[in-house]
């Protein structure tokens, strides 16, 4: 019978991770949810079975090996292949789901009509166990949806999307992640879903995804080489990405785009002075973009209040 929903976990050499993720999903079913569909692609990694949550009523879990690794774009694609859900989410193997987090996205949909839904995420930098909530949460993805702002950086990460599955009505070549792309694959995906499919994307403002961010994450420790390759491979593939969707010179997502820009050539020029970026740069600098595109902060203030927030300079409450 065709599950509910189907989750699809990438991973490669993260047992102790992947067992947690799952065991997230599992805990799903325990909200009344049946239907669930676990597809874990293991993209070139080591042995996996003890991790797989085998015999929890209402899940079904199906695995997927890679002879070597193809990335995490190839592998959720090769998830998507097979799911057989009436609708898809996704999970990455170090992130988690929250109680209810599946049910009430599933609901949304049906009541909304919407093709996609994201929840909140909440971000932290140590490891919670399936089914709480972390005990400090500073910074969360909980960003109202503005297909402009959508348009200028991603604020809507992987796992926390459920989506319909179009897969269920036909073939659907066009649902998959751009493996050429190193990063970025999904807010791509996004774009081309929103301009292309013309698909509608709500949030679920309530918390229902665990964000891990690792402490020797890029921009974290002193690596200043690794740091700055890595921030050119981001540059590189955020500039393509906008290139494929161009929009009117001077339009205000112009104008943000290129402070997006200049939020790149901050944080390199900080990291090649011998400074480091504060954790959670990224989103810190993400609410700065927000809040100036959606009129919370004069555009103007931009760029010197990013320039503080990736420095640590000033200190800013990163929740409304």
């Amino acid at each position: 019978m065709p599950a509910t929903v189907s989750v699809i976990v990438p991973t490669r050499d993260r047992p102790g991770s992947l067992a947690d993720a799952l065991r997230s999903i599992a805990l799903q079913a325990s909200d009344g949810l049946d239907g669930i569909e676990i597809v874990v692609v293991n993209d070139g990694g080591g042995d996996i079975a003890a991790a797989l949550p085998l015999g929890v009523p209402g899940v079904t879990v199906r695995l997927l090996s890679h002879a070597r690794a193809r990335g995490q774009a190839a592998a959720r694609n090769a998830g998507l292949e097979v799911a057989t859900g009436r609708y898809v989410a996704f999970l990455d193997d170090d992130d988690l789901y929250l109680p209810g987090h599946l049910a009430r996205a599933l609901s949304a949909l049906e009541v909304s009509g919407a093709d996609v839904i994201y929840a909140d995420c909440v971000l932290t930098d140590g490891r919670c166990p399936p089914g709480r909530m972390p005990e400090v949460s500073p910074y969360r993805y909980d960003f109202a949806y503005d297909p402009g702002m959508l348009a200028v950086a991603n604020f809507v990460p992987t796992s926390a999307v459920v989506c319909r599955n179009p897969a269920v009505h036909g073939p659907a070549s066009w649902f998959r992640f751009d493996p050429e792309l190193p990063v970025l694959v999904d807010w791509s995906l996004w774009l081309r879903l929103i301009h292309d499919r013309g698909w509608c994307f709500e949030r679920c403002p309530e918390p229902g995804v665990v964000f891990h961010r690792a402490p020797d994450d890029v921009c974290v420790t002193g690596r200043t080489d690794a740091h700055l390759d890595e921030l050119g491979r981001y540059e590189d593939a955020y500039r393509t990405v906008i290139a494929r969707w161009p929009v009117t010179p001077g339009s205000r997502v112009a104008r943000f785009r290129s402070l997006f820009l200049e939020t790149f050539q901050i944080a390199q020029t900080l990291l090649a002075t011998g400074q480091r970026l504060v954790p959670f740069a990224y989103e810190g600098a993400l609410r700065v973009l927000y809040d100036g595109f959606t009129n919370r902060l004069d555009e103007a203030l931009v760029p010197s209040r990013t320039e503080a927030v990736l420095s640590g300079t000033t200190i800013t409450a990163p929740l409304p």
